[in-house]
């Protein structure tokens, strides 16, 4: 029995399932699952001294790779200085600040310990602003980390009233949205969308979706709510509102401000955003928000970003060799994605919302997770994860990823 087997065996008894998020799960992937020791620029290393290219990047996070030289030395002094304080910091400031810099439509930011936070102080403020209490999601788009009663992986439906105040419409079906505001008329209080799809496969938007969007909430006095977990600072330095050229009213951003570290912050216009607590009515708290460590790891991030200006150029020319190496050797299968995020459904396409990628061939894809693990490549085990690459990753990086592939189709 390998280490890792036996730390699972373990896990089992104390952990739910042995894990702490069930997209770590390797149940019915045809491996035992991995524990990791380290993580170094694009290589994962675990406790049985096997090596892997990491694909996962902490969840898209890792935008530099893991370890990077300027963020660990950046989280190395903030350690000196103590681990969390219960009181105000500069590097909550700057890290604010540059937020407000790179993202045009936010004003103003409250930073969070986690996603699933930030939706929901999002979502409240936007129900203060407007007076009004119904939310439109999409179904297949991830918002928080807590199942609702129908099994959908979002948080919005219990954390944020749940019931006939959650409505779900189609992504890339702007007529279901139209349809929802006609019948609620006057009482909805915001949309929340992933702009780019990226936990159904990654969808893209088609053409003018996301600007009907925009006109839609507009029209109605409804705010727009674009959740960039996966998008802020990865597709753009103003993530998916800067490359659409689209400008929700709030954003939701992820733990790429932590650079991996628990962190997740929500930001909009100051109207909105002075709905809360201390100078508005919407009371959000956390002895954790603004953890002086992870605001120090995520300015030094987005500082570095900042001075990488061939960067973006990078992720997106390695991005698309990935891509089109993928959909060369699995022609009848669909490949997605935008920049450094991708992925592979062993579905046909066209694959547009929720309701085609779950025509996924599950068990294909367990047997391709496996090979793919089996030859050092590492990733998520759902193909409806994203694959990411990170600046650490390398031209050699994305042939190894295609080679497995290639041994997997032989």
């Amino acid at each position: 029995m390998t280490r890792s087997e036996q730390l699972f065996e373990e896990a089992a008894q104390y952990i739910p399932g042995g894990v702490n998020n069930p997209l770590r799960s390797f149940a019915g992937m045809g491996q035992p699952l991995r524990f990791i020791r380290r993580a170094d620029e694009s290589r994962v290393y675990d406790v049985d001294g096997h090596v892997y290219i990491d694909f996962v990047c902490s969840g898209g996070a890792a935008l530099l790779g893991h370890n990077p030289p300027l963020v660990k030395k950046a989280v190395l002094e903030a350690v000196q200085n103590g681990l969390n304080y219960e009181a105000c910091a500069e590097a909550e400031l700057k890290l604010a600040k540059l937020i407000v810099q790179l993202v045009p439509s936010v004003q103003m930011v409250r930073m969070v310990s986690s996603v699933t936070e930030a939706v929901l102080s999002a979502v409240c403020a936007a129900r203060s602003a407007t007076g009004r209490k119904r939310l439109i999601r999409f179904a297949g788009c991830r918002h928080g980390g807590f199942d609702t009663a129908e099994g959908d992986p979002s948080g919005v439906s219990l954390l944020c009233g749940g019931g006939q105040d959650v409505l779900e419409a189609q992504y890339n079906d702007l007529s279901s949205v139209e349809r929802l505001l006609e019948e609620n008329k006057g009482q909805v209080a915001a949309v929340i969308i992933e702009p780019l799809a990226a936990h159904m496969g990654v969808i893209e938007p088609e053409p003018e979706f996301l600007q009907g969007l925009r006109r839609l909430c507009g029209q109605s006095g409804t705010i727009l709510i674009f959740d960039e977990t996966v998008t802020g600072f990865r597709l753009a330095l103003g993530g998916a509102q800067e490359y659409y050229g689209v400008k929700p009213d709030m954003t939701i951003f992820g733990e790429i401000l932590g650079a991996g570290l628990p962190a997740g912050a929500l930001g909009g216009s100051r109207a909105i955003m002075e709905q809360l607590a201390p100078v508005g009515p919407v009371y959000q708290a956390d002895a954790c928000n603004g953890n002086p460590v992870a605001m120090a790891a995520g300015f030094a991030q987005l500082s570095s970003v900042l001075n990488q200006p061939l960067l973006y150029e990078k992720l997106a020319r390695e991005g698309e060799a990935l891509r089109a190496g993928l959909r060369e050797l699995f022609p009848e299968c669909t490949v997605g994605g935008v920049g450094s995020i991708s992925s592979l459904l062993f579905t046909p396409g066209p694959v547009k919302h929720d309701r085609d990628a779950k025509r996924g061939d599950q068990g294909q894809f367990a047997r391709y997770f496996s090979h793919m693990l089996q030859n050092g490549i590492f990733m998520m085990p759902s193909q409806f994860e994203p694959v990411f690459l990170s600046g650490a990753h390398t031209e050699r990086d994305v042939e190894m990823f295609l080679e497995a592939s290639a041994e997997f189709l032989a």
